[in-house]
């Protein structure tokens, strides 16, 4: 039975065709799948989302490794349902729209936010689809089981804001109940900086159909139920933190996410050790997907300014940055990548020596056992995000 449907723009992992048209599955970066997937796997969810491809109706999904120490290869086709897209429509709606509008402006980043007609359609349309395909799943859970408890049905970050209320008025037309709820795994601005988005009132409707909307902190719970009283003229109730909306009380709390940690701790034990410095070397490591929120560029910088005010640390520190590919067909992030290969190139010819360099830049996506060996043999995590949602 069906406890719980999980939606997110991706699926767990990225689907690849073949040169012979056979599917093979690929790791999905990022800390959503990392949180979410041990979540379905535990309560035997589903999981609805983009695969990376368009797939045919006798394309099949390959299984998944039951033996692999990441949940999310573990997690079977039987437990996926993937939404189709047409290449053009997704280009709208997720470059021109998801990334140029809703990523810089919810990150508080206004002057890099593009706001287009096109890229809005695009928006709706794909979340359509993806409500249309969140409801089926919850209506055949529940013919499957009618006599059992609907599926908590729990959407995921700012690509699927106008689903909740898609959902929750499939489910009043069809006299279905189940509870909605969404988390946003990055900032919510205050009204100042959302009211610029031209379809403000049409995303805080979307979001109002849940009956539980979390946020990392309470400042974006804070800056949430503002831009519904200022927004909507909704009742709020700031010490409770409820909305009253269309009848209905809605919930909004913080939640600040985490990760398993026993399964990093199990992984961390038997990992191969790869020797990377000399032992009388301290590795300083970052993480991050290459974007400009996250202040890797601000951080080599930083490094670089160490090692000209401390000559001592010459030879003593490295810094690990590991940057995951991300958005390879923006042109904002093109210039990004760039830009830090000048930046870690030009630090190095300054610093290194014969038996050393300052900075090790690694930009590919790496498994979860191989971050482990990183993280386990790092001296200092460094997490300098210029706006996050955490």
């Amino acid at each position: 039975m069906t406890s719980m449907i999980v939606v997110s723009n991706r699926l767990p992992f990225v689907l690849k065709k073949c040169d012979n048209g056979v599917l093979s599955r690929h790791p999905s970066a990022g800390g959503l799948v990392t949180a979410m997937a041990p979540v379905v796997m535990e309560k035997n969810g589903l999981w609805i989302g983009w695969s990376g491809l368009y797939l045919n109706e006798d394309d099949v999904i390959p299984e998944g490794d039951k033996k692999s120490n990441n949940a999310a290869e573990r997690i079977g086709p039987e437990q996926i349902r993937a939404v189709n897209i047409a290449p053009e429509i997704f280009d709208e709606y997720y470059n021109g729209c998801c990334n140029t509008a809703f990523w810089p402006l919810l990150h508080s980043m206004p002057d890099r936010a593009v706001f287009k007609k096109e890229g809005w359609k695009s928006y709706t349309q794909v979340n359509d689809l993806f409500g249309e395909k969140t409801f089926n799943a919850l209506k055949t859970s529940i013919d499957q089981n009618p006599i059992g408890r609907p599926p908590l049905i729990w959407i995921h970050d700012y690509q699927l804001m106008l689903v909740p209320n898609y959902v929750r008025d499939m489910m009043s037309e069809n006299g279905i109940h189940a509870k909605i709820a969404f988390f946003l795994h990055i900032p919510f601005p205050s009204w100042d900086i959302f009211r610029l988005f031209p379809w403000f009132d049409d995303v805080l409707v979307g979001l109002l159909g849940c009956d539980l909307i979390g946020f990392h902190i309470d400042g974006y719970v804070d800056n949430f139920l503002e831009c519904c009283l200022k927004g909507l003229e909704c009742r709020v109730d700031r010490e409770n933190q409820v909305i009253q909306y269309d009848g209905r009380t809605i919930r909004v709390q913080s939640f600040p996410i985490g990760v398993p940690f026993k399964q990093f701790e199990d992984m961390a034990r038997v990992v191969n050790r790869e020797v990377i410095v000399h032992p009388d070397c301290k590795m300083i490591l970052g993480v991050d997907r290459l974007d400009y929120t996250k202040g890797i560029i601000h951080r080599v910088r930083a490094f670089e300014k160490l090692l000209d005010e401390h000559p001592k640390h010459v030879e003593k520190v490295m810094l690990m940055q590991i940057a995951v590919p991300s958005r390879i067909d923006v042109q904002e992030y093109m210039e990004l990548k760039d830009e830090l290969d000048r930046e870690v190139g030009r630090i190095n010819g300054r610093f290194s020596t014969h038996t050393w360099s300052p900075i090790r830049y690694i930009y590919q996506c790496l498994k979860q056992d191989q971050l482990c060996s990183f993280y386990r043999d790092a001296y200092v995590a460094l997490v300098t995000p210029i706006r996050d949602g955490k």
